[in-house]
Formats: structure tokens, sequence, C-alpha cells
């Protein structure tokens, strides 16, 4: 297991979790990893603390991504207290499960390697410049999010040994032919059916109404009856990208910026190395003296691959002879770095070197010297760069503009327009819950519903809706929330809870129907008495088919019929109101004789792997010790 928990590391899943990797730092950033304010703190997992900047984080990642999949549908939803309730909840269990897996994978010592780190980092796309791994934007990007290398490598290794874990269980799985037919077998089993519906509508007759309960029902459902808060606006929008398609960009203007700024266009040196790794997580004299010893036999001519291959503990590259391809500055551990980089020529072999990993011995086997990219090979890229300056440029301009000239005459947005070279726009009623992209986003609804800028009557000052798309805002028209009153609503009321007593009536038809049955008597006789006709569904698949979907998922749910008890009933709701009672008189079984696929066994094992990891998350949960201090949020934090 502890192998192919290590060697979970590689392979597809592995570059999913890259990915999730990815998506954190490119989101907003990764500094809140090394968070751990123990006054501030959502939950404490066998001791270990949840921070509230780490939740924070996590939280504004996961609705920042569920925004851009969900657009409009997401601000509505947002805008609800007991849905981002559970939304944040969900987030908080989602940091509980990753800390739990990662001290179990503490507890069974998985890490990976010096050679997966390189490789992650160096393959990472933020980090690239014309699909190549570069320094400077590495080093630039960490700074930008308080990180050092070390510190980033640190949240790597962890991610990776915490998902060594979950892909070692999920993927250790595997499936026996028997067990899939025995569950083809099960799938394709047909059913004979029969069932009569029993119309709710039959009993809304006899539904008696009365005050009462049309008030009783009014109270408890109010809220279907609201009319939530409306505005309608005008506004005046400025947007980076509309500039910058009316900037031009000239050949002078892409030969400026290209010699100003030649070292975005220059690759570093590389090295390429291999090297021999003896583990130590510690100073150990024993390990070092074994790592002198090899040294010594590669000086007197022993071959570098072969004593890798022999004892590299950095399996990974030492079946390439301890190759780890190319280097550059700022990727490996400071020492690793510095004994590399101190190699004068091809073929030079460094001393034994430490680093947390353990005790290394380095051979460079190619120096790639620093190149600049020619002009013409990045003069598209260049011209779109410039573009883009310009318009951020004249946005930020014209924003100014913009809040000024909108502060200044407050009582209108004509001034404003013709300032930016914009117009009026309008914008008719809406709600929180019906704003449209690009509005529908909290900065601009907490403005536009905001008490103080319902009252003024005065221009909004400048709403950020993206990075390159403000706007301002007057208020046209404004209507406050409200319930309908009971008169107002009285023919729905009625309708509804005429609807419901119906329902109720014909469900508890169902159960004395099937108590009929229950108690030996005659069923069919029953039905023929009360005038109800069964309706014959045969050879019923068990997926797909015309049969209401709520009829067939009882009629499969229910026992097989056996020589001592020949038929079995159970009663449907249906989400017409309607409710139907259903009888299963034979159950046929379609043998599989067919060997399943390789493909099917694989997709079967896969999803009992996943169950399986389920499994074990919910039992590291059930046994740890679990105190949750995230509080609820109200309104008032929306």
């Amino acid at each position: 297991m502890l192998e192919k928990i290590r060697e979970g590391s590689k392979g597809i899943v592995a570059q999913v979790i890259l990915g999730l990797v990815i998506l954190t730092f490119a989101v907003s950033g990764v500094s809140s990893y090394f968070a751990n304010n123990s006054d501030q703190s959502v939950a404490v997992v066998n001791g270990e603390e949840i921070s509230r900047e780490k939740f924070e984080q996590s939280y504004q990642n996961e609705r920042a991504r569920m925004q851009q999949q969900f657009g409009d549908m997401f601000s509505s939803l947002a805008a609800d207290p007991e849905y981002m309730n559970n939304f944040r909840n969900s987030v908080l269990e989602r940091l509980i499960d990753e800390t739990l897996m990662k001290q179990q994978a503490d507890a069974l010592g998985l890490k990976i390697s010096d050679a997966l780190l390189k490789k992650t980092i160096t393959e990472m796309t933020e980090f690239q410049v014309d699909g190549v791994f570069n320094n400077e934007r590495y080093n630039a990007l960490l700074r930008q999010n308080n990180l050092t290398p070390n510190q980033f490598g640190d949240i790597l290794r962890e991610q990776f040994s915490r998902n060594q874990l979950m892909v070692g269980l999920a993927g250790s799985e595997f499936a026996l032919p028997g067990e899939l037919k025995t569950l083809m077998t099960l799938q394709q089993q047909n059913r004979d059916i029969e069932y009569v519906t029993i119309k709710a509508s039959d009993f809304a007759a006899k539904v008696e109404i009365t005050d009462e309960k049309l008030n009783e029902y009014y109270q408890l459902n109010q809220a279907a009856y609201a009319t939530p808060e409306q505005v309608s606006l005008q506004y005046v929008e400025l947007k980076s990208s509309d500039l910058a398609k009316a900037i031009e960009v000239s050949e002078a203007d892409v030969t400026a910026y290209y010699e100003a700024n030649k070292d975005r266009y220059q690759t570093e040196e590389r090295r390429r190395v291999s090297h021999i790794l003896l583990e130590a997580a510690e100073e150990d004299a024993a390990v070092k003296a074994k790592a002198e010893t090899l040294l010594k036999d590669i000086q007197a001519g022993a071959d570098f691959a072969e004593v890798a291959k022999a004892n590299s503990a950095d399996t990974v590259s030492a079946e390439n002879g301890g190759d780890l391809d190319f280097i550059s500055k700022g990727v490996m551990e400071a020492e690793f770095e510095a004994a590399a980089y101190a190699l004068a020529k091809v073929g030079d072999v460094s001393p034994v070197v430490k680093t947390s990993f353990g005790y290394h011995i380095i051979k460079l086997t190619e120096i790639e010297a620093a190149q600049v990219k020619p002009l013409a090979e990045v003069q598209a890229a260049i011209k779109e760069t410039v573009q883009k300056e310009k318009a951020a440029e004249k946005f930020a301009e014209l924003q100014q503009k913009l809040a000024e000239v909108s502060f200044e005459v407050a009582d209108n947005l004509d001034e404003a327009a013709t300032a930016v070279n914009g117009k009026v726009q309008e914008l008719p009623l809406f709600s929180r819950e019906t704003a449209k992209a690009p509005f529908a986003v909290p900065a601009f609804l907490d403005k536009v519903f905001n008490e103080e800028f319902i009252a003024s009557g005065t221009n909004s000052d400048v709403i950020t809706l993206s990075d390159d798309h403000v706007v301002v805002a007057r208020l046209v028209e404004h209507q406050s929330a409200k319930t309908k009153s009971f008169d107002e609503v009285k023919a729905e009321v009625v309708k509804a809870v005429t609807a419901a007593e119906s329902s109720k009536q014909a469900k508890a038809k169902a159960e004395s129907l099937l108590a009929v049955f229950n108690e030996g008597k005659d069923l069919r006789a029953q039905l023929t008495a009360d005038g109800l006709k069964l309706e014959v569904s045969a050879a019923t698949p068990r997926f797909g088919g015309a049969l209401d979907a709520q009829i067939r998922t009882k009629a499969f749910e229910l026992a097989k019929p056996v020589e001592a008890k020949p038929m079995s009933v159970g009663v449907a709701e249906l989400s017409s109101g309607d409710v139907a009672l259903v009888l299963v008189t034979k159950v046929t079984e379609v043998a599989t004789t067919a060997e399943p696929a390789t493909a099917e066994l694989q997709q079967f094992a896969q999803q009992m792997g996943q169950s399986h990891f389920g499994a074990v998350q919910q039992a590291l949960k059930a046994q740890a010790e679990i105190v949750r201090k995230l509080p609820a949020m109200t309104s008032e934090d929306l």
C-alpha cells in the first residue's frame, strides 16, 4: 500500500492536484497558508488550529470560483444568509478534511522528492514567459505574496504529501470480473409492475377550507408571497477593454518597449545536473560518511550514473542515472543551488552537500547559456502589452475624471457621461436576486441598495465591477420590500391549501389500501370495489423507460416476490401531488455472460476507490477531536 501511495504522486490525479495548487496561487495568493493566529482560529483539529485568515482565503477563493462558473445564479444565492452559512460551513468542512488527511500523511511519513518539486514549479504556467520557466517572474510573484522560495516549496510539499494519501487510497482499489458481472446483472434486472395512481384532485371537493387553515398556511408561508426590494437606475460605465480597441501601437512604440524591457525576454543561465541522495532529515554522521565514500569512488573513476542507480534514495531520478534535468536559480534549496552553480565546468562533481532531504553529491552535466529573444519573436506580444498598458493609463485618467465630475455635478449623469465620452444608460427595476451580470456583484449591489444612497438622490461614488470596469449609478425608482396581504393572495392560499389537503387524503387512501394487503386480504378485489384500475408495466427496466421515475424507483426498492409472498406492495408520493400504489409481481434476472472489458473494470474500481476514500475520510473525522468555532453569518454580513 505504501508503495502505491508513493507512486500516486505521479499520473493524472497528480496533475489534478497540481491544477488545484496553481488555481489557489493564481486566484488570490497563498500567503495565508502560513497564517496561524491562535486567537482567530475557526476550528481546532486534533490540537491543530485552522486560522480565520486561512479560512477567509479559502472562502474567497471558492466564492470567486462559484461566481465565475455560475454568474447570476450564484449572485442570487449569495444574497441568502442561510445559503451562505451552508456555503461557509462546507468550506470549513473541506479545510477540516484537508487537515485530517495532512495529519494522516505525516503519520505515514509521506513526502515528495526534490526532483518532483522542481518539476512542478518549472511547469507552472504562472511562472512562465512564452512557455518557458522564468526565474525573475517566479521570484516576483512570490514576493507579491510575501513568500520565499522555501515557503512556497513547503506549500507544494504539504499539498502533494496530503494528496499522495488520497491517490493511494482511491487508486489502489481493483475490481474482479465476478463483482462487476453481479452488479451488471442487478442493473439489467427488470420487473413486472402494476400500479394505480390516486389523483389528489379527486379529493379536492372533500377538503374543508376554514379561515383558520388559510391563515395558518399564510403565516407559515409568508416568504412565498414576499416582494423583494427593487431599484431602477441610470448609470455611466467605463471599460478598459473598450478604450484598448481605439489605441494604436506603432512600431516605434514596440521597439522602445523592447529596448527598455530586454530583461523580460532574457532567459537566465540554466544548469543540468544529476545527483545522488542519501536520505537524512537531521545531521547523521553515518549517512554522511557513506556519502563521502561514494564521492571518493566517483573521484576515483566510478561511473556517476551507475552509483546513482545503485545508491540514490531519489528513485525517480536514480532510474535516469540521477538526472534532474535543467534547474534555474531559486528552484532548489539554497545549499543545493549554491553547490550546483559553484561547479566550473561540465563533468565537475560537488563535495557532499546537506539539505533538508539528506546528503547530496551533485554532478554538472550541461550548461545552457542565457539568451535574449529577438524582437521579431516577441513583437506581437509586446504590441498587445503596450496597448493594454496605454489603455490602463487612459482608464485611470478617465476614472479619476468620472469620479470628479459625477461628484461635482451630483444631480445628473449627463456631464459625467460627456466627460468620459460615454452615455447615460438605464437598468429597469431589479432586486438583489434578479440583478444580471456584470452588475450582480456585491460591491455594486451593496451600494445601490444602501439606505443612504437611496435617500440621497445623488450620484454614487465610482463602483468597481471588475479590475477594468467601473460605473457611477443614480437612482431612478425605489420599491421597498413587502409581503402581500392575506386579502391580496387569498385565492392563491385557497388553491395551495386545497392541493396540500387533497394530497394528504390521497396518501391516506393509498396507505389504507396498503394496509389491506398487509392484513392478507384481497387487494385486487378492494381496488375493484373502489373503482380503481391497475395499470401494467411489464418487464420494466431499472433505468429509463416511459414509466414515472418515482413509481419505478419505488418498485425497485420493494422486496423480490417469493412463493410465500408472490407480490410486493408500496406507496410512492409523486411530484404532482398524486400518490401511487405500486405492486411488483415478478422479477426477471438478465444474466450477464460477456466478460467485462478492461475499461469497465477500471471504471468500477475507480468508483469503489472513491467510495472507500470517502469512508476513510469519515472514519478519520469520527475519531478526531474537532472543535468548530465559525460564527453564523447574518444579512448584515452579506
